[in-house]
């Protein structure tokens, strides 16, 4: 009988591992790595719009509906808390007369891909405002 119990005890503690092993880790733009479950957590969009221009529509944004908690200026990445989501908006001037924008949301140890399309989406609308 303790055998049998001693069994079926480690063998949840290896499957209880392999299943916390299997979570995974995801990276952040600002080249962090944390743990989460993998899933969709970004949109992409481009834009043909200065630089300062989307720079400026994103933080406004981002404002609106949270608290910007960073502003990496080597990486192009903003950093901003909403509700209990992290968000990072990524800036790409490297193409010609293009601005790219990455929108990643992780809540917790999981993706967001709702509020990284809201927040995508809000970016869009603000640059129509402030032509």
């Amino acid at each position: 009988m303790h055998n049998r119990m001693t069994f079926k005890y480690f063998t949840f503690l290896i499957l209880s591992g392999f299943c916390f092993l299997g979570a995974g880790c995801v990276s952040t733009p600002k080249d962090e790595i944390i743990w989460g479950l993998p899933g969709k957590d970004k949109i992409v969009s481009r834009y043909e719009k200065p630089y300062d221009q989307v720079k400026a529509a994103a933080i406004t944004v981002l404002k609106r509906n949270g608290t910007l908690i960073g502003d990496d200026l080597i990486r192009k990445v903003l950093e901003a808390r909403i509700d209990t989501a992290k968000v990072f908006v990524v800036l790409d001037d490297s193409e010609p007369k293009i601005t790219k924008v990455t929108v990643q949301v992780r809540r917790g140890g999981v993706a967001d891909i709702d509020l990284a399309s809201e927040v995508d989406k809000q970016i869009y609308g603000q640059l129509l405002v402030s032509q």
